[in-house]
């Protein structure tokens, strides 16, 4: 049994996504999803759906990176300052993926029960 299935989540990984190396993990508890993609990058993605004070009803996917950073030094062409960039290190063992993913499922568990309720007004 793996860290992800002791979290209660499920592998919801589609065709498609399997035949690109991506695995898809679905937690239920928060309704997020986590994907770990060959190619290195570890994400979050989650849907909202918010209704507009007229009615309107949308529903908006966010995805955020989940890999480790580096700052990394960088001198301006123009006038020699010393800057700093943020990059993304890429991820290439899956067992590794799969550890950050399920650090990052108890991460966000976590914060949500800190967050006070969204009450939610009908106009």
């Amino acid at each position: 049994m793996t860290k992800l299935q002791t979290l209660k989540c499920v592998e919801v990984t589609s065709q498609t996504q399997a035949d690109n190396g991506t695995q898809c993990f679905h937690d239920p508890i928060t309704n997020t999803d986590y994907l770990s993609y060959e190619n290195g990058y570890v994400r979050r993605a989650y849907t909202r759906s918010h209704v507009t004070s007229k009615g309107y009803k949308y529903k908006n996917r966010s995805i955020y990176q989940l890999n480790p950073t580096k700052l990394t030094p960088r001198f301006s062409s123009w006038d020699g300052s010393r800057y700093y960039d943020k990059v993304r290190l890429m991820v290439m063992d899956p067992a590794e993926r799969l550890e950050i993913l399920a650090k990052a499922v108890v991460n966000y568990r976590q914060t949500l029960k800190k967050q006070k309720p969204v009450t939610q007004y009908n106009y």
